[in-house]
């Protein structure tokens, strides 16, 4: 039953209330909601609970812009004080705060300390749509007009980006939900959307330009308020126009600038599924390593962002085995002394590692080893044979091999072993 107002100055706020909904067809008396904040709410502002909070909540009218309820809670919780006979030292710990709750009864806001006024117990106070708010002893509570449908209120989007293309599952969650009768994306009417609780909706995002727009559900009270809780940014699909260069080495590393729109929102680019690192970027071009490719053969390059994908034709070369050149890097000539240990280093440079076979005469005692590292090793101890002593001159013909995957590139180097 609707409460009479108490005062001229409630009469008044009453009057200068905002117009937070519309009427609607009445099916049923509504029910008084109690303004309450959660005990979870109570703790981040009192900062204890000792067996719960207490509340005692006062409403003080409707918020001027919002047309929202406002009042103030107090709250307390006592710690301590349970040896025997109440020996031990009981601590009570109280806070305040002021609380907008919205035309379903849910947490708008808490400001802590209170700075609002607190009523007395036979407050009440009434809005433009007759919806009313009174206090009952050390409780608040709300009581919608009969015909009253409230406007829905967005708090949240699950998700806040999709393509520009549509198709994205979005959960809207808020308040007023119930009566929803359409849900747009900056304008654009959800592909479909389904009302799953008075607080939740799941909605399928429409095709829509690129650009960033507020989610609303709108119902018989009316389309709720936007704000940055409720931003969905559509992201065009990214296009490639050019590759420069459009083919590379097989062995990967080379720089390749792609060209096109949409760039600055890709998230990844991979030329034959292998990943591509990125250098730099902006929205019409952006600049990567090329990997390693498998084959000689024509290969994708394809970026990637929420938007969709774009490729262009690239190709791998035969690989760059040689760099600025492949060339022996150690000496052609050695020397060793009969009976003495010694080791000699056999190295050579170019884009990939090498690695090295000898044929030839060596002195007994002496071997030639390939290290794996892009070196091999000639060492041991030149002995004598029976009567024959290895003083003498030795030709190893060494050979550094080059390649990657099918490409080979061999070069050969005469190495001169003098034993004294």
């Amino acid at each position: 039953m609707m409460r009479k107002l108490v005062t001229a100055a409630v009469a008044v706020a009453a009057a200068t209330s905002v117009l937070v909904g519309v009427a609607g067809v009445a099916s049923a008396a509504p029910a008084p909601m109690q303004l309450v904040i959660g005990q979870s709410q109570a703790f981040a502002i009192l900062g204890a609970s000792c067996g719960g909070i207490q509340e005692a909540v006062t409403t003080n009218g409707f918020g001027p812009s919002t047309g929202y309820p406002t009042g103030v809670v107090q709250m307390k919780t006592s710690c301590g004080g349970s040896g025997k006979g109440g020996g031990y030292h009981s601590t009570t710990y109280t806070a305040t705060a002021d609380v907008v709750w919205d035309l379903t009864a849910a947490v708008v806001s808490t400001s802590a300390p209170a700075t609002g006024a607190v009523t007395d117990p036979s407050y009440s106070a009434f809005d433009t749509s007759g919806n009313e708010v009174y206090n009952s002893g050390t409780s608040a509570f709300l009581l919608l007009a009969p015909t009253y449908v409230p406007v829905p209120r967005v708090t949240g989007d699950s998700v806040t980006v999709g393509p520009a293309a549509g198709g994205t599952s979005v959960t809207i969650t808020g308040t007023g939900f119930t009566a929803a009768t359409a849900v747009s994306f900056g304008g654009v009417p959800a592909a479909s959307f389904t009302i799953t609780s008075d607080t939740s909706i799941t909605a399928v995002s429409p095709g829509a330009a690129a650009g960033t727009v507020d989610v609303t559900v709108t119902s018989a009270g009316g389309t709720d308020q936007t704000g940055p809780f409720d931003l969905f940014s559509f992201v065009a699909a990214p296009t490639v126009t050019s590759l420069s260069p459009s083919s590379g080495p097989l062995n990967g590393g080379n720089l390749i600038v792609v060209s096109g729109t949409g760039l600055a929102a890709v998230t990844s680019v991979d030329i034959g599924g292998s990943y591509a690192a990125v250098e730099a970027q902006d929205d019409t071009s952006i600049t990567v390593i090329a990997p390693a490719g498998e084959s000689v053969d024509n290969s994708s390059l394809r970026v990637t962002s929420v938007g969709g994908t774009a490729s262009a034709a690239y190709a791998y070369t035969a690989p760059d085995l040689c760099g600025t050149g492949c060339v022996f890097t150690s000496p052609a000539t050695a020397s060793a002394f009969a009976n003495v240990p010694f080791s000699f280093t056999v190295s050579a440079s170019g884009y990939v590692i090498p690695s090295f076979t000898e044929k030839g005469k060596l002195p007994k005692g002496v071997t030639f080893v390939e290290n794996y590292d892009g070196s091999a090793t000639l060492s041991g101890t030149p002995v004598v044979v029976g009567r024959r002593a290895p003083a003498g001159t030795y030709r190893a013909k060494v050979t550094a091999t080059f390649a990657y995957g099918t490409a080979v590139k061999r070069i050969i180097q005469q190495v001169v072993l003098t034993v004294s």
